[in-house]
């Protein structure tokens, strides 16, 4: 049976009406990709500013 680990990051968005992340951001989501990580849910906060993603990887033993 599989075992996952979870993270959880969140994100300061950039945009002054929309959801926007930054360059760094993208690079950070590429290096937990790199890290064997998948983004399974991004969802914007209730006050809009931030957006809460679930990241997900499976656990080696």
């Amino acid at each position: 049976m599989k075992k996952w680990e979870y993270k959880i990051l969140n994100l300061k968005t950039k945009g002054v009406s929309n959801l926007i992340l930054s360059k760094e951001d993208e690079e950070r989501l590429n290096k937990l990709g790199k890290e064997g990580w998948e983004l399974t849910t991004a969802t914007p906060t209730v006050n809009g500013r931030n957006i809460c993603c679930i990241l997900k990887r499976e656990v080696v033993e």
